[in-house]
């Protein structure tokens, strides 16, 4: 018995080849395009971040001071007010310093739990307002210092075309 044969009347209007293609390179893009590091910290509602072209981003985030014009807020917990610090001479805001010393004790504890170096220098994220003046930040990062947190990061909003 002979066999049937198929034939086929039409032909296909697009190549699959050509499809396939382009679904590669479109994918390629996208795969290239994504941001994979995503954002250590959520921005504080009533912040405007000053803007910076660095792309160094801090490694872990262990603590978050907020700075706006109303409080200084460590941990989502309100400490001082910012007029306060303004009117005060001293650089070691007391308030915030007995909460990050507390803070950092408990830091040095988990570390000796974990096997890690206890004196092993802290790190702090701090999110100031753009527009609070230099020496309220000078006296936060004075008082971060004196706390036992020496590595001290600020968060930026990141320009286009930053440098490394």
């Amino acid at each position: 018995m002979a066999r049937k044969t198929r034939k086929y009347s039409e032909d296909v209007p697009f190549s699959l080849t050509s499809m396939m293609d382009m679904m590669t390179i479109i994918l390629v893009f996208l795969i290239k395009n994504l941001d994979a590091e995503g954002q250590l910290i959520t921005q504080a509602e009533n912040l405007v971040l000053p803007i910076s072209t660095s792309k160094v981003q801090a490694k872990e985030v262990s603590l978050s001071v907020v700075v706006d014009a109303g409080h200084v807020v460590v941990d989502n917990q309100k400490i001082v007010a910012t007029p306060d610090v303004m009117a005060q001479e001293d650089l070691l805001i007391a308030k915030v310093d007995s909460v990050l010393k507390l803070r950092r004790e408990t830091e040095r504890e988990h570390a000796l739990k974990a096997g890690l170096p206890a004196d092993e220098a802290g790190n702090i994220i701090i999110q100031i307002d753009k527009n609070i003046p230099y020496d309220v930040m000078y006296k936060v990062m004075a008082t971060c210092g004196f706390s036992g947190y020496t590595n001290i990061a600020f968060a930026v909003n990141m320009k286009n075309g930053g440098e490394e």
